[in-house]
């Protein structure tokens, strides 16, 4: 399916406003057993976030997309510069983080603002905007929002909810490395207010996904652990393997299976 082409201006303007925020990822896939042992490695050089503790922290995120689904076929066209728009709750909380993630190339950005989750549900509904309240808002992440739900006529598409645990580089602040597992996704309960509570398995329970992020480069040590317990970097995105495994069947082959790992187990 073809993809909405974008102009070379709107990429311009799009790159300078975000040059300040520009991030890399690498994502790989590892088994539960393998993470315990990176996460032993990784003690010499990082700590962890303190809001993890022993099980991690559970995250929800309901991700909006067109009637087409385009921010789903322009990450499977490849499109060089996409945005997509979702809303995500740290559980155990009321409120919520209004997200726009861009990507421009290989760089990743990330712009977010956080809002109580009645405030969200009556400015956004189900993408029955308020434009009223659309009028009244200041917030420059909240009204970018608004006019990328309204131009591409978004809704909510996708609920996902996760376990994640996170850890920071000692001596690189930009360094952030997260392990998520119990991945699950819905497709029919896309409440903000009342998350579901047990979904479809996205990927197989014994499997985990390690993302590294940064701002620069990956420091030396990493790609040494990388090496060491043999991760392979792939392309991986929770939102587009949840709708390909809802709507297409997984006909697009878009999440891992714990035979496809090889020597990383």
């Amino acid at each position: 399916m073809a993809s909405a082409p974008h102009s070379d201006s709107s990429q311009s303007a799009a790159s300078a406003y975000v040059r300040s925020f520009n991030r890399f990822e690498l994502k790989y896939f590892l088994t539960l057993d393998a993470a315990r042992e990176l996460q032993a490695d990784l003690a010499t050089h990082c700590v962890p976030d303190p809001h993890s503790g022993a099980e991690g922290y559970s995250i929800y995120s309901l991700y909006w997309d067109s009637p087409e689904l385009r921010c789903f076929w322009e990450k499977l066209d490849g499109e060089k510069y996409r945005r997509k728009l979702r809303f995500r709750r740290y559980l155990g909380g009321d409120e919520v983080f209004v997200e726009i993630k861009q990507r421009i190339d290989r760089t990743v950005q990330k712009r977010r603002t956080r809002m109580p989750v009645a405030a969200a549900l009556a400015l956004f509904d189900r993408g029955t905007l308020d434009g009223r309240l659309e009028n009244e808002q200041e917030d420059a992440v909240v009204r970018e929002a608004l006019v990328l739900a309204r131009e591409n006529r978004l809704a909510p598409k996708c609920a996902i909810r996760y376990r994640r645990q996170a850890w920071f580089a000692t001596f690189e602040p930009d360094l952030r490395i997260t392990f998520d597992t119990r991945i699950q996704s819905d497709v029919h309960e896309l409440d903000l207010a009342r998350p579901f509570e047990t979904g479809r398995t996205l990927l197989p329970p014994q499997l985990s996904v390690l993302e590294v992020k940064f701002n620069q480069r990956i420091p030396l040590w990493m790609l040494a652990l990388t090496k060491k317990h043999r991760l392979e970097v792939v392309r991986f995105s929770k939102y587009c393997a949840a709708v390909d495994q809802a709507f297409f069947g997984g006909r697009h082959d878009l999440a891992p299976r714990v035979d496809e790992l090889g020597g990383r187990k």
